[in-house]
């Protein structure tokens, strides 16, 4: 059972390829020099399964639109297969057309009964993407201060067309209405450690006591952002959240690399490496710090706390193995176990956690094992119960 995901050598000529275009799609013709840029002999259908496992074809199919790779999609690519991944764009950019008015029309919803809610990741960072409808977005996370969330919740819980998940005690809800996942959230958490979920609460209260918000015009209508500072972080957190519970895809550390570029001027590096460090989390920070610069041509000097040591690129080479080989949010993963019977289910599932926790302990010893004994001791107790 493939629990782990898929396994790809990092140094091989079709790994670099891929992350090589992903680099030219995030930053057009400013790309750092050193790359793979040699096409001869890759594997083209190995590079586009990435590019799919990862989520952002969109964002590898536009690294040929800049005229820096010294090679076409004509040259690599047969007409059908062009044709297949011209449409598969194109519709990729429909729906990204289509979730901003579907943003737009919540927005007013909530606006006219006096709810002010601050849009959490997707359509909101992509905006500071070169192609933003080219980013593919998943649902829409709309945060929420206070008894706004209580008021949000009750209205589109009558509107649901149906209930993913609705957690009183993480004031958090998931649900479809229409074909379009809507996430409501009370809190920033994001259940690593009560350290980091304390330092997320004290940041959002201040994040709406003081208005620290900026601005998108989506179609006539402002909808507001967490600023910049408060995302980084909050973005940060985010990929831990996943990484240490399923598996982190590459869009994620994209639309870290995109924010701290195109904000680069109003981020204060003090304010975020405080943070960081009272949650505790410096040495993870450097490690997707040297990520970013090693494997997807980010500047250095943009990122705070930025450590060019070999300690940290080695952290690095880690984590993107561990990222390339579950993929997107766990998608690599064999999840078929899911289906069988309730006791071999939950062995499975604590398996998987202990496998992760190997994996990961080798990289950020001290948050493997505080989040994956919080996790194994619920799992624990849920097949002791019963649940």
């Amino acid at each position: 059972m493939r629990v782990k995901g898929k396994q790809y050598d990092i140094d091989s000529s079709e790994v670099r390829m891929f992350l090589y275009l992903a680099s030219v799609g995030l930053w057009g013709k400013e790309i750092a020099e050193g790359m793979e840029k040699d096409s001869e002999g890759v594997d083209w259908d190995i590079v586009w399964q990435m590019a799919k496992e990862q989520t952002i074809e969109g964002l590898v199919a536009s690294a040929f639109d800049y005229g820096v790779l010294g090679f076409t999609l004509e040259d690599i690519m047969p007409k059908d297969q062009r044709k297949a991944l011209a449409k598969k764009i194109y519709s990729m950019e429909q729906y990204n057309l289509k979730m901003n008015s579907f943003i737009e029309e919540i927005s007013k919803q909530l606006q006219a009964k006096d709810i002010h809610p601050v849009l959490l990741k997707g359509q909101g960072i992509a905006q500071t993407y070169l192609l933003p409808l080219r980013r593919k977005i998943g649902d829409v996370d709309l945060l929420f201060n206070g008894n706004d969330y209580d008021k949000a919740r009750s209205l589109y819980r009558d509107k649901a067309t149906k209930l993913i998940d609705d957690s009183v005690k993480d004031r958090h809800i998931a649900l479809f209405i229409g074909k379009t996942i809507l996430e409501l959230h009370g809190s920033m958490h994001v259940f690593l450690t009560r350290k980091i979920d304390a330092c997320l609460d004290e940041l959002m209260s201040n994040l709406f006591s003081e208005k620290r918000f900026r601005e998108w015009k989506n179609e006539g209508k402002i909808i507001l952002l967490p600023d910049p500072q408060y995302d980084v972080i909050y973005v940060f957190c985010h990929i831990l959240e996943h990484l240490f519970r399923s598996g982190v895809g590459l869009r994620q550390v994209c639309d870290l690399c995109r924010l701290l570029y195109s904000y680069s001027d109003e981020i204060d590096p003090k304010f975020v490496t405080s943070w960081i460090e009272k949650m505790g989390l410096k040495v993870e920070w450097k490690a997707f710090a040297a990520l970013m610069v090693d494997y997807l041509g980010m500047n250095p000097a943009i990122i705070p706390m930025y450590d060019g040591s070999v300690r940290y690129s080695r952290k690095a080479a880690r984590v993107m193995s561990f990222i390339l080989s579950t993929g997107n949010m766990g998608r690599n993963r064999d999840e078929s176990y899911k289906k069988r019977s309730y006791l071999v289910k939950k062995s499975i599932s604590l398996w998987k956690i202990i496998s992760d926790a190997e994996r990961l302990g080798r990289i950020f010893p001290r948050t493997a094992a505080k989040t994956s004994f919080k996790w194994i001791k619920s799992g624990t107790a849920d097949l002791k119960d019963g649940r």
